[in-house]
């Protein structure tokens, strides 16, 4: 997920899906109109793949007809291997990340919290007006 907020208010402004991003969308940008680039920050949440652990076989070909010459795939063991098995958002704030990508929450009714150096913290619900 690509954020994209103004950097005096932490408001958001817009954002691109997905947890895996193309070039094309790490390049682009969202902004108002009349906004200058430089007010607008852009902050791509980390995600990290999860591993586990799974058997797999060992195979390799032979001859099991020495008359016709006919191959075929044989076990001949098996191994653990470490597989991908999805993605998690790598932040202190995970669980709102779920929520934002499931629709249970709306990612506009929340700023973005900024410390002094102006990076990301998390996020704070807007008061209701």
């Amino acid at each position: 997920m690509i954020i994209f907020y103004l950097k005096k208010t932490g408001e958001i402004i817009g954002t691109i899906n997905g947890r895996v991003h193309p070039e094309e969308h790490l390049k682009s940008f969202i902004k108002p109109e009349k906004t200058p680039k430089k007010d607008i920050g852009r902050y791509i949440v980390p995600f990290k793949t999860n591993f586990r652990m799974v058997e797999e076989e060992v195979t390799e070909m032979r001859v099991v007809d020495k008359k016709t010459m006919r191959v075929e795939n044989v076990v001949i063991g098996k191994r653990m291997v470490k597989k991908g098995a999805g993605m998690k958002p790598d932040v202190p704030f995970a669980n709102l990340i779920y929520d934002f990508e499931l629709g249970k929450k709306r990612i506009y009714d929340y700023k973005m919290k900024l410390n002094e150096k102006g990076q990301v913290e998390g996020f704070v619900k807007k008061p209701k007006t």
